[in-house]
């Protein structure tokens, strides 16, 4: 059977698909992209096929960014979609619907078997799927999988994380082989080096001797956890787009949000906007958008906004000169019914909870750069090879 690598993370953003893509990319420099294996065992957030089977999401991802071979047909073997928890615990068939789950997930590896490598992607938090009996920790051990874990940034806080964590797992009798330390804050990544050793991490949490290895100090990729307004204009589904929404600069990671309500008496953009925001304002506000369009004109690429959202807009009369000012001036735009207060709580949603798109590929090559320069790739092929 090939090597099967799991990836698990302390909580749900923590970086399972960065670390897919990015391990990926550091395999192919040994492997052809036919000899390795991706499967996502247990989905939750799911995507439909132009065929009408439906996916994880993140099985997308790795085909567009990173696995072309990818095998449509098997990467997702158990979707955990909506409502599933709750038909599972009234159901007089619970043992019936686990053994299928179970099924599913080995006929879906044994397809694999041609493979020199597999790379399983976990979901969510470490118990994500223990209502099933298949939690992370249970499906590594299904797989017989040694698990990559992932977590977050500071010295206590992430100790106290790996204290509870790390005991779950080997509870169940999961192994943990390896550590990446993620989205790190670049200037604190020599302090936490200097506190968390692999040493303290073997003696601490080791439940057989053998090392646990840190495998990655990673930093925070400013942008890459971001939404552009191709994916913010899916958060408005009664939102109107105004333009190409495939084109580049709908894909640029919005950064932080200013809401314009002052007179276009007091509006300084100079003053109230800041690079890489998407602005929300109402779209009656023509001297004000005159406002942002000369400012944005003036500005290096680096410098200017991302977006505008436009609210309060009645879309049977969608006011024509705002729209021809955006065309003109290319910034990526929205309509949307909603008030500037209920726009900013849709924004807000939106950035914190950013997961990659597939559609994302200006990110692919930051992903790659990360693991090329802060991934230990001669320590993993001594642990896991």
């Amino acid at each position: 059977m090939p090597t099967i690598v799991y990836i698990a993370g302390f909580r749900q953003h923590a970086g399972k698909t960065f670390t897919s893509i990015g391990l990926i990319s550091r395999l192919r420099e040994i492997y052809s992209p036919e000899e390795i294996g991706y499967i996502k065992p247990v989905g939750q957030e799911l995507f439909t096929l132009p065929n009408g089977k439906m996916i994880d999401k993140d099985a997308v991802i790795i085909k567009e960014f990173i696995l072309p071979t990818l095998n449509m047909d098997i990467v997702s073997p158990v979707r955990l979609g909506k409502g599933v928890t709750k038909n599972f615990l009234i159901s007089e068939e619970k043992e019936e619907i686990i053994t299928g789950y179970c099924n599913s997930i080995d006929e879906a590896i044994s397809q694999l078997s041609d493979k020199k490598i597999i790379i399983a992607e976990g979901t969510g938090h470490p118990g994500v799927g223990g209502i099933v009996n298949l939690s992370n920790s249970d499906v590594s051990i299904r797989l017989n999988a040694d698990i990559i874990y992932l977590a977050g940034g500071g010295i206590g806080k992430t100790l106290d994380m790996l204290e509870v964590d790390i005991n779950y797992f080997h509870s169940k009798g999961a192994r943990i082989k390896g550590i990446i330390f993620n989205k790190l804050i670049p200037d604190k990544i020599e302090e936490m080096k200097k506190y968390i050793t692999e040493d303290y991490l073997t003696q601490r949490f080791s439940k057989d001797g053998k090392p646990i290895h840190i495998l990655g100090w990673m930093p925070e990729i400013k942008g890459l956890n971001k939404p552009s307004m191709r994916l913010i204009s899916k958060g408005f589904p009664k939102g109107r787009p105004i333009g190409n929404t495939t084109k580049d600069c709908w894909g640029i990671p919005v950064t932080g949000v200013s809401i314009v309500s002052q007179s276009h008496r007091y509006f300084i953009p100079e003053k109230d906007l800041n690079p890489g925001d998407v602005v929300i304002i109402s779209a009656k506000s023509i001297r004000r958008l005159k406002k942002i369009v000369e400012f944005n004109k003036k500005r290096g690429e680096s410098e200017r906004i991302t977006g505008i959202i436009f609210t309060c807009t009645e879309m049977n009369k969608i006011l024509n000169k705002s729209m021809d000012l955006v065309l003109e001036s290319g910034i990526p735009a929205i309509y949307v019914p909603e008030d500037s207060s209920t726009a900013d709580e849709i924004l807000y949603k939106c950035i914190k909870n950013t997961k990659l798109q597939s559609y994302d590929n200006s990110k692919n090559d930051l992903i790659i750069s990360a693991f090329k320069k802060h991934f230990n790739l001669e320590k993993f092929k001594e642990d896991f090879m």
